[in-house]
């Protein structure tokens, strides 16, 4: 990989990344004036060979979609319209599909009417994020930046769709060129907040945990990396409170990917 680094600075420190020989690097130097800019309380330096994604919520935006045709799946059986507030929630916390209907159905619905609204759900998001589902601003430059640096880049999801769906939604966003592996919740034995996708996809990259950053948008996403050995970064851009988002141990905080761009040490 080409040498490269990049610096930013959140609420808790500055991180510096990259390839610097100690030689060209003076330390004796306050670490604000190694990054080249203010406020600095700590700096990082980590060789990072892979960035890992989240993607609902951190590369593409399907709350509103998805919103949309679950309230429309779970219509004419009898039940309350669910609060979105309500649904952010459950996705929050890394809930499938499944698990998010038992909350809404009386404890005695009987397995076929589950994978029947299950069904309807799932046909009707494939028809809509077609047209509705957009990726992030600045997504596709970071994804492309990175890239043209070297570094390998993965897809790690909770959702437990098949890889081949999610090579079909990320060649229709034109993004399929920049990723090498994707990892869906269906390969692996448990779903975030453990580590497994995260571990399979670093795995596949043939990058070591260590060396890789993920990005993700849940407290969830946050413990999974970290139970990984990896470095978590977290944007506010899906379904987690933003304060708690702040207070859960990421490495980094951010509001958008643009946010991270404004970093990148070309």
């Amino acid at each position: 990989m080409d040498g490269w680094r990049y610096c930013f600075t959140n609420h808790k420190r500055t991180v510096i990344l990259g390839r610097w020989p100690l030689s060209g690097y003076d330390t004796e130097k306050p670490a604000a004036e190694r990054a080249g800019g203010g406020g600095c309380r700590m700096t990082l330096r980590q060789d990072i060979q892979a960035v890992i994604f989240d993607i609902d919520g951190t590369l593409v935006d399907t709350f509103s979609a998805y919103y949309t045709v679950f309230t429309q799946g779970t219509a004419g059986y009898g039940l309350n319209t669910i609060p979105k507030a309500d649904l952010r929630r459950y996705l929050a916390e890394g809930l499938a599909l499944r698990a998010i209907l038992e909350k809404l159905f009386p404890k005695d619905t009987e397995e076929s009417v589950f994978a029947a609204c299950r069904e309807k759900i799932l046909g009707l998001f494939k028809e809509l994020e077609v047209h509705e589902v957009k990726a992030f601003p600045g997504a596709e430059k970071l994804l492309n930046v990175l890239q043209n640096k070297g570094v390998k880049i993965g897809i790690a999801t909770g959702r437990m769709s098949s890889v081949d769906d999610e090579w079909v939604r990320f060649k229709r966003l034109g993004f399929d060129q920049f990723i090498g592996a994707i990892v869906t919740s269906r390969e692996v034995a448990s779903r975030k907040p453990a580590p497994d996708v995260i571990l399979e996809c670093a795995k596949r990259l043939d990058v070591l945990p260590e060396k890789c950053i993920v990005i993700g948008d849940t407290i969830n996403d946050i413990v999974a990396t970290k139970a990984a050995g990896a470095m978590a970064v977290v944007v506010s851009t899906g379904h987690e409170d933003e304060e708690r988002l702040v207070d859960a141990g990421a490495d980094l905080f951010l509001r958008s990917l643009d946010e991270l761009m404004a970093h990148l040490d070309a």
